[in-house]
């Protein structure tokens, strides 16, 4: 009977990252592997699981990153801005798509086909950018104003289309969850009788894990 399965036995292969933080993030995109770690993101070749590419953006630890590899995309957050990339390209600066500015360290991000959405811890609110230009949509309260002095952060978002969830804490009134709805949220046009959504609804797009 044969023993059962180890790890050893099940593992393909392997591969080493000179990196100088621990992974935050990854995500498979066909025969590639991106990984987010320390100041770089790095494309692992499956096949031959060497390296395919590396992203180093400006040499600053990146505190959160989304990839959307199906649409060439990969967006990082770092100490004051989000950078989105176009990976097609050379990873100097003239080829992102856009720089993202915030008021504090990016921890949170959402990135999809229509929209990138933000969040500082300390900030209060949430930024939606457009993907494709790289424009500023809104800006989102998602606190509430906090009594007697204390503070809020925000530690944790999900984002499904038009509704935002955002988790965080304040010194007063412990975990707080907010959430937000904009289905029916719009705004009037140039024509008259007609409408258009702030934001987008969820739509379909392919972007296996």
């Amino acid at each position: 009977m044969a023993p059962p399965s180890s790890v050893s036995s099940s593992c393909v292969g392997g591969a080493h990252l000179n990196s100088s933080g621990p992974p935050i993030a990854i995500k498979c995109y066909e025969s590639l592997c991106y990984i987010a770690a320390g100041s770089e993101v790095t494309a692992i070749d499956l096949r031959t699981m060497k390296k395919a590419s590396v992203l180093a953006p400006r040499n600053q630890r990146i505190l959160s990153c989304e990839m959307l590899p199906s649409e060439w995309l990969i967006c990082t957050g770092i100490k004051d801005k989000a950078l989105l990339w176009d990976i097609r390209k050379s990873q100097e600066l003239k080829h992102t798509v856009a720089e993202l500015h915030s008021d504090g360290p990016v921890t949170l991000l959402h990135l999809d086909p229509y929209k990138v959405v933000m969040g500082a811890p300390w900030d209060g609110q949430v930024h939606v950018w457009e993907t494709r230009t790289g424009h500023l949509v809104n800006r989102l309260s998602c606190d509430e104003p906090v009594k007697s002095g204390g503070r809020s952060t925000m530690s944790a978002m999900a984002v499904d289309g038009c509704r935002i969830v955002t988790a965080g804490s304040s010194s007063t009134r412990g975990s707080l969850l907010h959430y937000q709805d904009f289905l029916r949220s719009s705004v009037p046009v140039a024509l008259p009788g007609k409408e258009v959504s702030k934001f987008w609804g969820s739509q379909e797009y392919d972007d296996e894990d």
